[in-house]
């Protein structure tokens, strides 16, 4: 997998981890073989969807460098992704020869101890949970092995299998690493284990049973219209492939609540709504009935499957455009997934010096990270339709005319002295991150950068935030308090 990984990061390979200290060393090592042919086919088969998982599947047919020799057919799937078999043993003997010729094994001698470390520190994170055997006891099946590969390279994690001479599989979590700092050892970290883990390996028992009833699926296929353009986003391109994922994802949560706890389900919950699985609910419901099913009848995932596929069935009967196009509900790092982003920075404060203190340092966050975006002030923002904008706004409720105007709206008040949310703030210097529907359109989101005085709003994003609603702290290493919002008819703490 690091010899695909390297090929992919001097190509223009685009789902890739760059902005690290290893791709450094990949780049000084690599570089001067960048003209080879594995370099230029990488390109090629990417330009026509041999991406994503099918290069990571494809590795697992061939034995390890410096040989590359094909040691398993390959699949169906792998040929039509590739377009031909004759692309594949192409695609094999170029990256034979890359191996040879750019001493791809020097270079994993000299890492062999930057992988160790990464080995190492990710294990620290196991606990005395048992992640396969919560799988298999879920879905009532089991496979001939269970192999987790990190990459420090990989910028997406995939679940792949390939067959045994026993009639089984041999399944893989191929999954990506965390840095947290650019300079330290990435590591897989216990949540992320969980989730990539019970996520990628779930594929495997999902996807073969929804494939044997594919004409249940494609009867309901009509439901993938509304969210097309967000799944296409996220690598899932057809409807088939769009209902495993909300399977598999579903099935997650019900793991985490049954083995984690109910809040960490609720928020995994939001998080996938969050991403435009739709119809997720629903599934989490037929799924509580194959549980207890599953108890008292004994009955396996694969004899329940038909049964959970009619979800969609009832769903395409209702207006399911309630649940393909709900309003926003978080969290803050949603917001940002609006194809269109509006900044606006405030105007409305007597010193002219910190409104442009508050302007560069938001329109510096703007450069950074959202090139694309308007940049506007709230003058602007007052006068123009904003509904299709996923907004992000800087000031407090006074200095951002624009926050003053739809304040009433708010489940918080903020004044000189305070900020009054799920109790009263009165510490110096409290700053406040929160998302809350975009007062134009409440299908889209808006991300708030507020504190009780203009000069905490310099360097507020310099805290971890996102995966929640809302963040209350003094810096990053003072937080008051974070959480989710109750979300009714109006939003409340």
């Amino acid at each position: 997998m690091e010899l695909l990984g390297v090929i992919q990061a001097i190509s223009d390979y685009a789902v890739i981890k760059r902005n690290t200290p290893y791709y450094d060393s990949i780049k000084n090592h690599f570089i001067p073989y960048v003209k080879m042919q594995a370099v230029s086919s990488t390109n090629e088969l990417a330009s026509i969807g041999f991406s994503y998982d099918a290069p990571v599947e494809f590795m697992l047919h061939l034995t390890q460098p410096d040989e590359c020799t094909c040691q398993l057919p390959y699949s169906d799937y792998l040929i039509q992704r590739a377009q031909s078999k004759q692309h594949l043993v192409d695609y094999q003997n170029d990256i034979r020869e890359f191996t040879l010729k750019s001493n791809f094994s020097k270079f994993w001698e000299k890492n062999k101890s930057f992988y160790r470390q990464i080995v190492d520190s990710s294990v620290l994170e196991l606990s005395d949970t048992d992640w396969v055997l919560a799988l298999e006891e879920y879905y009532k099946n089991s496979y001939n092995s269970y192999n987790v590969i990190l990459s420090p390279i990989f910028e997406g994690g995939y679940g792949l299998s390939v067959p045994t001479e026993n009639g089984s599989r041999d399944l893989y979590a191929c999954l990506l690493l965390d840095w947290k700092e650019k300079n330290e050892v990435p590591r897989l970290s216990k949540n992320d284990l969980m989730f990539y883990l019970w996520h990628e390996f779930g594929h495997s028992f999902v996807n073969p049973e929804v494939e044997k009833h594919s004409e249940l699926v494609e009867k309901t296929s009509m439901l993938f219209n509304p969210l097309q353009d967000k799944m296409a986003q996220q690598a899932y391109k057809n409807w088939i492939t769009c209902v495993n994922e909300h399977i598999v994802r579903a099935v997650n949560i019900r793991l985490i609540e049954n083995y984690i706890g109910k809040s960490e389900a609720d928020k995994m919950l939001r998080h996938e709504l969050s991403r435009n699985f739709a119809y997720i609910e629903p599934i989490l419901e037929k799924l509580k009935k194959y549980e207890k099913l599953r108890k008292h009848k004994k009955i396996s995932f694969s004899d329940f499957v038909p049964d959970l596929l009619n979800v969609f069935d009832s769903i395409s009967k209702t207006d399911y455009s309630k649940l393909s196009e709900p309003p926003f509900l978080g969290p803050v790092n949603s917001v940002f997934q609006a194809e269109k982003i509006a900044i606006i920075y405030p105007t409305n404060c007597d010193d002219d010096e910190l409104l442009d203190g508050i302007r560069s340092y938001a329109e510096g966050i703007r450069n950074r990270f959202l090139e694309e975006g308007l940049f506007i002030p709230d003058t602007t923002a007052m006068e123009i339709n904003l509904s299709d904008y996923g907004l992000v706004v800087y000031g407090t409720i006074n200095s951002n005319l624009f926050l003053k105007k739809y304040e009433s709206q708010f489940p918080f008040k903020i004044n000189r002295n305070a900020i009054i949310a799920d109790r009263e703030y009165t510490e110096l210097n409290v700053k406040f991150i929160t998302c809350l529907p975009n007062p134009q359109n409440e299908k889209m989101g808006m991300a708030i950068y507020t504190a009780t005085a203009d000069e905490d709003i310099l360097d507020i994003n310099n805290v971890f935030h996102g995966s929640e609603d809302y963040i209350l702290f003094i810096n990053r290493n003072r937080v008051l308090n974070k959480g989710f919002y109750k979300k009714n008819d109006r939003w409340e703490f």
